[in-house]
């Protein structure tokens, strides 16, 4: 199956301040496929991610180490 950057866009999307194992799926996912996403959704998504950190949605504590691992991914064009 070809690479598709607005599916996993969507995951992100859906596990973002849930509390499942899904949150250590996408972030897997993200990690794996950082360098095929553009710079723009690179942004969103870390932004978002230090959003929901901020406001105390972004899931259990565990959920956090997890979602930290994509903000300290690198935003290369």
């Amino acid at each position: 199956m070809e690479f598709n950057s607005d599916i996993l866009f969507y995951a992100f999307r859906y596990a973002l301040g849930r509390k499942t194992y899904a949150v250590s799926d996408v972030v897997n996912c993200l990690e794996e496929n950082w360098s095929e996403l553009n710079y723009k959704d690179k942004t969103i998504i870390q932004k978002e991610i230090q959003e929901a950190i901020k406001e105390g949605n972004a899931g259990m504590d565990m959920d956090i180490v997890q979602w930290q691992k994509i903000l300290n991914l690198k935003k290369i064009k």
